[in-house]
């Protein structure tokens, strides 16, 4: 396990496609018979992918309803590749979205009929397919109003809900390091972590998590979830007639890290990337308050929140700084520590004895839905 663990993690140069703009117009052209007008490579954490604008001048019988907006082209990284299974689930969990009301990329499919194939580039096999660009702004790049957050965790239970109904067996024995389950086998990265205070707090919350959580895992209730609804994951689009900080949730987009996991996962993911953006622990409590109404949260549940988000950020601090070691030039590892992460990890942790919470997030939840 230890290898496969260790090989998820190797920086770009082993597992992320190595190809130049020449190649991927190349493929566009072979794969889907289009023609690049415009060609914008996007971030990516070990997967390649392109924004493409298609020549309009350039008639292509191939695909016969033409994405408005451009497609992306994503070339995944050679690892992923090797399990096809996933590959798919991740094609079919857009469709089955899409076809439920909730807006997210689309998958095109290719001169063979097929929803992805898999290309050799720079000698190593990598999964390549193409979506149809969603328009919006990302969550990241707009102000974080209250009404947001709490929208934000509507959508969240939205999505959980209609994902009640989904299942692949490509997701049922899925393992990677970034399921928030596998943060007990952070031990086996903390020392990259070279500040002891630091190195304390992580490892009182990955002990945490051993005896908190773990055992209960089979109480809680289970699901294919997205994993990894994040501020650059969220899409939003400006709410017409309103103010130039008025928006509205719109849509969702990466499904690399969909999993069958627990669905409080989910809710405390959303969570911690919320309390991150703001750089406040209480805006949790109102992402948990979009939640709730529309999906029980039972009491169990919601008493795992502060592990588990605390295990977030962990995960993402510590795996981060073991990314960044490994490849210096990937700065789009460590933007959980830019956010002041163990700041907030501190706050989040921050309790005497006497204390039972330290963030009541139920109390804010309630408290913004008595005056909304």
């Amino acid at each position: 396990m230890t290898d496969t663990i260790s090989a998820s993690l190797q920086p770009g140069a082993d597992i992320r496609p190595i190809i130049d703009h020449e190649g991927v117009k190349l493929l566009a052209e072979r794969l889907y018979g289009i023609s690049v007008l415009e060609l914008v490579e996007l971030n990516g954490y070990d997967d390649k992918n392109y924004k493409i604008t298609e020549d309009p001048n350039v008639k292509n019988p191939l695909i016969t309803s033409h994405s408005p907006h451009g497609y992306v082209l994503k070339i995944m990284n050679s690892m992923d590749s090797q399990d096809v299974s996933v590959v798919e689930a991740q094609n079919e969990i857009m469709n089955f979205l899409n076809t439920r009301s909730v807006t997210c990329p689309k998958p095109v499919r290719n001169v063979f009929g097929h929803l992805h194939s898999i290309e050799t580039i720079s000698g190593k096999r990598h999964a390549v397919r193409l979506l149809e660009f969603v328009p919006g702004e990302i969550l990241k790049n707009v102000p974080l109003t209250e009404s947001l957050l709490y929208q934000l965790g509507e959508f969240v239970a939205n999505l959980d809900n209609k994902l009640q109904n989904f299942n692949h067996s490509g997701l049922v024995s899925r393992e990677h390091i970034w399921m928030l389950s596998k943060v007990p086998e952070l031990d086996k990265f903390k020392y990259v972590i070279k500040d002891s205070e630091k190195l304390d707090l992580a490892e009182e919350v990955i002990e945490e998590f051993k005896y908190a959580v773990v055992p209960r895992l089979e109480e809680l209730e289970r699901g294919v979830i997205h994993g990894d609804v994040n501020e650059m994951n969220i899409l939003v689009v400006a709410k017409p007639g309103g103010s130039q900080s008025d928006y509205r949730i719109s849509g969702i987009i990466d499904f690399g890290d969909i999993q069958y996991s627990y669905y409080v996962f989910e809710l405390a993911i959303a969570m911690t990337y919320a309390i991150l953006v703001s750089g406040n622990p209480a805006s949790g409590g109102l992402v948990l308050a979009g939640y709730t109404v529309n999906r029980r949260l039972p009491d169990e549940e919601y008493r795992l929140l502060k592990t588990l988000i605390s295990a977030r950020l962990v995960q993402s601090l510590i795996l981060g700084a073991y990314t960044a070691a490994q490849d210096p030039k990937n700065t789009y590892v460590t933007s959980t520590e830019k956010a002041n992460g163990w700041e907030l990890l501190r706050k989040i942790r921050k309790t005497k004895p006497t204390d039972q919470d330290p963030i009541d997030w139920k109390s804010i939840a309630n408290d913004y839905l008595t005056r909304s």
